[in-house]
């Protein structure tokens, strides 16, 4: 284990963070109608959804004792979801759109039937979480912490910047740009999962 990979696990959850989604949309409005205080609620209540869905997911592969190869062979896979979704972020113009405040019953059952998200976890998280716990004891655990950290720093984040520069991010380019960084970095992630797929059967 070493500082870069802490901080590659660190990243994925940042971007994970930032890319729009429900959770955002949700929180921008509430920001918008009640401040920014008021729409911190509904971030947090997504990241308890998350990881109590993602302890499931977790809890579910390592207590199979599932085979070492296979965790290369959704790795695999994984790059590919990575691709996608740098392909998805790239195309990103604006942060804007329309939100709902939602409760935690409709938070939590939103994520559970959002089908990327459980392909994110499996494909892109897992096998990663596997390699961390290779190298020290509850590393997936670690993992998940570090992952979380990065997401709730990055919705927090954005939605303070958008709760105070609305107009500005909405009429500049510079939401553009920073979506196209992210996009490039998800891509580095997707050659670094592919490579060590392909390392590990070679």
């Amino acid at each position: 284990m070493n500082i870069f990979q802490l901080l590659g696990i660190f990243t994925l959850g940042f971007i994970g963070g930032v890319t729009p989604g429900p959770v955002l949309a949700a929180s921008f409005t509430e920001s918008l109608r009640k401040g920014f205080i008021k729409s911190l609620p509904i971030v947090f209540m997504a990241m308890i959804s998350e990881i109590i869905i993602a302890l499931f997911i977790l809890t579910l592969f390592f207590s199979l004792n599932v085979p070492e190869s296979i965790f290369y062979i959704i790795s695999f896979i994984g790059a590919g979801v990575l691709v996608w979704l740098a392909l998805q972020v790239w195309k990103i113009k604006d942060i804007g759109g329309e939100g709902k405040v939602f409760d935690f019953k409709k938070i939590f059952l939103l994520m559970i039937f959002n089908g990327p998200f459980w392909i994110f976890w499996i494909t892109i998280c897992v096998p990663q979480a596997f390699l961390l716990k290779e190298e020290i004891a509850f590393g997936q655990i670690l993992f998940l912490v570090i992952f979380e950290l990065g997401w709730l720093i990055a919705t927090v984040s954005l939605v303070f910047i958008f709760s105070r520069f609305r107009s500005l991010l909405i009429k500049s380019n510079f939401v553009s740009i920073v979506f196209k960084v992210f996009s490039l970095i998800l891509f580095y992630f997707a050659i670094k999962l592919a490579i060590t797929s392909i390392l590990y059967f070679y």
